[in-house]
């Protein structure tokens, strides 16, 4: 069986979204890919020690504790697969399935650790989103136009840089929206082959109450989710002011955990028509799911909403934004969409449209009836459990394809690191993991970019070739200041052989290359220049990341 590792976070978003769909992709897994053996890696977990247990599906959970007062991710890191060395061999097919973003530096340690890993993340969210309030036409001009004076312009374009770099090393990348699809493939220029799009589903327990459209003397309007700004609680809490000055049997309730202090400043006057409720159990919130009228979910920042798909399945009808991920969510209801102006946005016009649109819905019967049958399609057709089991079935019941083989798209990474290498001349063995790797590296690339015709490769193997002669002059000075202690008893050979047979054959830098040659030979070090010698790419690829993950 192949391991299939589960990256999970201890931390509030794991109670909500996140969290709610690891146990969805869990699922889906122990039910439609019997070859796989699930595994959660619960990180930051609230125990003592490290420990493994199974839950009451009988997965394994491999417990990492937090390690407080330290900000060494490296090293947290680094402990991690330390840990997971006795479980996990070096040349197993495994999977490990990350939801985090600030999982990165993880992620590039385990595929170095691991050659035939296959690293999957799935987008649940972007930092710049939380930022910008989820503004795609803010965020395309700070990243695209240098002229542009925006004080959040550095942060941003770090943001992109960092989604970049993390998406560049992954082997399959999950997608939740059409949305976030097209921002890939657009404004991140990623190749389509490695994306999927994976609509969140939902099993629709017979426990549920189905919504009634019968209007009692109380009329509610329910929000799930967290008290959170990007969620819209402000804009929810004022519309709603607005629609109980004219009726006083309107009532909101707002379930979830939060910054309660801040929204109970906002509900002076209408104390007596909104309930905070904070968390609560499945089982309770299903009374109150039954009791709503309508549904409200202005965030400016979705992927594909649980709260959202949880009322479909109620059929409860529900107003909702146009914002990133969240406006599909709407194909079947657009007359329930409030349109966010990301030109020029008006905090009181938009107050306004929803407290219009939520007044629309809720005293007009039959535009609910309409809404909560045509919701109710959309769940059955996009957002059931079923479409998602499919889904993911499709991306992993095939074997795992280029097993040992790094994302070509992290390519420019190592190169832009091996290059600041040759720059700064760290003090650096001549191991494989060292300067013969970096070489090694160098050379391969060079070669695997011979005859290209596209602007920027040709530019990039120009680049390179120019910073392999700066790295051979390295390679020389080592060798001649530290002549035979540069070569330890436990020095492997072979790879050095293979480049300095290359870069000799091609007749490259052909002087020093020579001159290197006579200077290792005059040491008593044996190349045997002229005997064939192989490297293998996976394990040469996997070196050049050890390399990266150096961190010098």
């Amino acid at each position: 069986m192949i391991k299939y590792f589960l990256v999970n976070n201890a931390s509030r978003a794991a109670a909500y979204g996140i969290g709610t769909y690891i146990k969805q992709i869990a699922f889906c897994l122990r039910n439609s890919l019997p070859q796989y053996e699930l595994s959660f890696l619960d990180i930051h977990s609230d125990v003592g020690e490290f420990s493994i247990s199974k839950d009451e599906e009988d997965n394994l959970h491999y417990r990492i504790p937090s390690v407080r007062g330290d900000d060494n991710a490296i090293a947290y890191y680094r402990s991690i697969l330390f840990l997971l060395s006795p479980y996990v061999g070096e040349e197993e097919v495994v999977v490990f399935h990350f939801n985090y973003s600030l999982h990165f530096d993880l992620m590039r340690l385990v595929k170095a650790k691991y050659m035939f890993c296959r690293i999957v993340y799935t987008i649940h969210y972007f930092d710049w989103c939380f930022s910008l309030d989820g503004n795609l036409t803010r965020f395309r001009k700070l990243i695209c136009d240098d002229d542009i004076e925006d004080v959040m312009k550095e942060n941003i374009r770090s943001n992109y840089q960092h989604d970049k770099r993390l998406l560049s090393i992954c082997d399959d990348v999950i997608v939740l929206s059409k949305f976030t699809y097209n921002l890939l493939r657009n404004e991140y220029k990623m190749d389509g082959s490695k994306l999927h799009l994976v609509y969140n589903g939902m099993y629709k327990d017979e426990k549920i109450i189905q919504h009634s459209n019968v209007k009692g003397i109380q009329k509610e309007i329910l929000f799930v989710g967290r008290l959170d700004k990007i969620k819209g609680i402000e804009y929810i809490i004022k519309a709603s002011k607005m629609i109980i000055a004219h009726d006083k049997t309107i009532h909101l309730t707002l379930v979830g955990d939060g910054d309660f202090s801040r929204y109970l400043a906002l509900c002076e006057g209408i104390w007596d028509n909104i309930t905070f409720t904070g968390k609560l159990s499945k089982d309770n919130l299903e009374q109150f799911y039954h009791r709503a009228t309508i549904g409200v979910q202005p965030s400016f920042h979705e992927q594909c909403s649980y709260s959202a798909i949880e009322m479909m399945a109620h059929g409860i009808p529900f107003i909702a934004t146009d914002s990133t991920g969240l406006g599909e969510m709407m194909d079947y209801t657009p007359e329930c969409l409030v349109h966010i102006d990301e030109e020029n946005f008006q905090p009181d016009e938009f107050v306004k449209q929803l407290a219009d649109k939520m007044t629309a819905l809720i005293y007009n019967d039959q535009l609910r009836e309409h809404s909560s049958l045509k919701l109710l399609q959309l769940f059955q057709k996009r957002y059931c459990v079923d479409h998602m089991k499919n889904s993911i079935k499709k991306i992993f019941a095939a074997p795992t394809t280029k097993v040992g083989e790094l994302s070509k798209d992290f390519m420019p990474y190592l190169d832009s690191e091996v290059i600041r290498l040759i720059a700064r001349r760290p003090v650096l063995d001549m191991d494989y993991v060292g300067l013969t790797g970096i070489g090694c590296y160098l050379w391969w690339r060079i070669e695997t970019l011979k005859g290209v015709k596209d602007k920027t490769e040709l530019y990039t193997s120009m680049k390179l070739q120019e910073n392999l002669i700066y790295y051979i002059d390295w390679l020389y000075d080592v060798i001649e200041e530290d002549r035979k202690n540069a070569f330890s008893s436990l020095f492997e050979l072979s790879p050095l052989k293979w480049l300095l047979k290359g870069l000799k054959n091609a007749g490259f830098y052909k002087t020093r290359v020579e001159k290197t040659i006579k200077h290792i030979h005059a040491l008593g070090v044996n190349l045997g220049i002229d005997r064939n010698k192989y490297i293998n790419k996976a394990e040469l690829m996997q070196t050049a990341l050890k390399i990266y993950n150096l961190n010098l």
